[in-house]
């Protein structure tokens, strides 16, 4: 294969999968299929890389996020005209013959992050009909209990433009103001999407947080990997409390007292 490289001037991904295509590496595609299903401020980064630290998995990225473009997020993958074009014309196929595609052997478990409002367009709806027809596929669900949270952390990534943390630098720990509606706007939505989707297991951030070793031994498990210990490659990115964060958590905390999201304001 180095001779391959040398002659054709191929990156190594690029001959990896070109050996695994012509039978010249061993590969396999009896591998465990899975989504990592949530929305965005949930932990899903945090949870893909705990997962992602086992040597016999390849997770991927968003990449139904955006239309026009594919985010694998992966070395191993990489974007052609030819695949960017199945991707845009038949997802479905995309999946089968490009996502799940034959791996190198040492993976058994092959993956992505899916958010609910992701491929909500034709074509890409053949992603969920696809996801239906396929109950083999185990679907991790990432969730978090306090959905204020979620939405705090949504509003201080878009007012700083920084949405992981991988190298553990704290973050600016200025308390940003929320608006009422939009909180009881974002906490509906994220309740009937959560509904909607609602599958075991269900991982919430709260409890992978505070012991992440114990539900990566289920998740291993889950995944059908033999266990060993997994290490997350993000940081939290805020310790602050919520009355600190929130520069109206005063009021808001008043204007939801009695409703079923009270419980969001109590620290």
């Amino acid at each position: 294969m180095q001779k391959v490289k040398n002659l054709f001037g191929l990156n190594e991904s690029k001959t990896r999968a070109i050996g695994l295509q012509l039978g010249l590496l061993k590969g396999r595609t009896d591998f465990t299929r899975f989504i990592i299903l949530g929305r965005s401020r949930t932990g899903s980064n945090f949870l893909r890389g705990l997962i992602s630290s086992h040597p016999a998995v390849l997770s991927m990225g968003e990449i139904f996020r955006n239309r026009d473009e594919i985010d694998f997020d992966h070395p191993d993958y990489r974007v052609s005209d030819k695949v960017l074009e199945l991707y845009k014309s038949d997802p479905a196929a995309f999946l089968e013959t490009v996502v799940f595609r034959k791996v190198p052997v040492q993976y058994q478990a092959v993956g992505f992050k899916l958010f609910y409002y992701h491929a909500r367009k034709p074509p890409y709806l053949q992603l969920w009909q696809y996801l239906e027809q396929h109950p083999e596929i185990r679907i991790v669900h990432i969730k978090r209990r306090n959905m204020l949270h979620t939405h705090l952390s949504r509003a201080k990534a878009e007012q700083s433009g920084v949405w992981v943390n991988i190298n553990g630098v704290k973050e600016d720990q200025s308390a940003v103001n929320l608006n009422y509606d939009d909180c009881l706007k974002d906490f509906q939505q994220t309740l009937d999407w959560e509904t909607w989707a609602d599958t075991p297991p269900q991982v919430y951030y709260e409890d992978l947080a505070a012991d992440y070793p114990g539900h990566a031994a289920r998740l291993q498990q889950f995944l059908g990997l033999k266990e060993m210990l997994l290490e997350p490659s993000t940081h939290k990115q805020s310790n602050a409390p919520l009355s600190a964060a929130i520069q109206n958590y005063a009021e808001l905390k008043a204007r939801f007292a009695g409703s079923q999201w009270a419980g969001f304001f109590e620290e």
